[in-house]
């Protein structure tokens, strides 16, 4: 079940922001996987738990504020990133096409910065965000065992 607050952000948004639903979702990460390994190139896949958000952000308010920044912000994202819900909208899930995961991945982390630019909230340091790279470097790695 979908968190109130995040409803009601996502119905503000909803002109700009398209979020898929996880059926549909799930599609286009493996299209994302195709076009990466054509492309040599990986992707960043962002998960975010309600869950999580709410041990975060225990006043409503502060939720409310963050949701509507979160979607003001992935309304201005880069042109072919995707937003989707994971199974049994546990919670929301981001997909940074063309970026390669580390401390230091440049989508991730602006889009990070953008919100605690506007919120306060810094969710670098929120324990629970989970993040692959896709394909895995180790897929790219040529053998040349002959």
């Amino acid at each position: 079940m979908l968190p109130e607050e995040l409803k009601s952000a996502l119905s503000k948004h909803k002109k700009w922001v398209f979020v898929y639903d996880w059926e549909f979702f799930s599609m286009r990460i493996h299209d994302e996987l195709v076009i990466s390994v054509l492309e040599d190139c990986q992707f960043l896949y962002v998960e975010m738990i309600f869950d999580v958000v709410q041990s975060e952000l225990q006043k409503k308010n502060d939720r409310l504020k963050f949701w509507d920044a979160f979607f003001k912000l992935l309304s201005q994202k880069r042109y072919d990133d995707i937003c989707g819900f994971l199974d049994n909208d546990r919670g929301l899930a981001l997909v940074f096409t063309h970026s390669n995961s580390s401390d230091n991945n440049i989508a991730w982390t602006r889009f990070c910065e953008c919100i605690l630019s506007k919120t306060g909230f810094n969710m670098l340091k929120w324990d629970g965000i989970n993040y692959a790279e896709y394909p895995p470097k180790e897929f790219f790695v040529s053998n040349n065992e002959t």
